[in-house]
């Protein structure tokens, strides 16, 4: 009797299959694409909704403003969160092991595994 079904030894080369006809598409549909790219041109420059794209240090906006309201209304975890992390990768390679030795012993403790 063959408990094995059929397809768990043919699924690789399906996946393998399926995965050569999506390249194919893919590639199909980007040789379609518009080839007469020309660069140094204004096709090469960022569309900023037809409006002049501002000087770098103008159009750069520092993460600190952009998510002041953010970090204020998390200060409360952020601020022990940020003195927990050292920087030292012993310690958290300890908290690693740590975390793992707990997670095992709690799981022979409730005898799932």
């Amino acid at each position: 009797m063959n408990t094995m079904p059929t397809l768990t030894f043919w699924a690789p080369l399906l996946c393998l299959i399926a995965f050569l006809i999506v390249i194919a598409i893919t590639y199909a549909y980007r040789h379609r694409g518009e080839a007469g790219y020309k660069e140094g041109t204004e096709q090469t420059e960022v569309f900023l909704s037809g409006e002049d794209v501002p000087e770098e240090g103008l159009r750069h906006i520092r993460a600190h403003n952009m998510y002041w309201g953010f970090f204020e209304a998390m200060k409360r975890y952020y601020d022990p969160t940020v003195r927990a992390h050292s920087g030292i990768v012993n310690d958290y390679l300890i908290w690693l092991l740590a975390l793992t030795a707990v997670t095992g012993v709690a799981l022979f403790a409730s005898g799932l595994f």
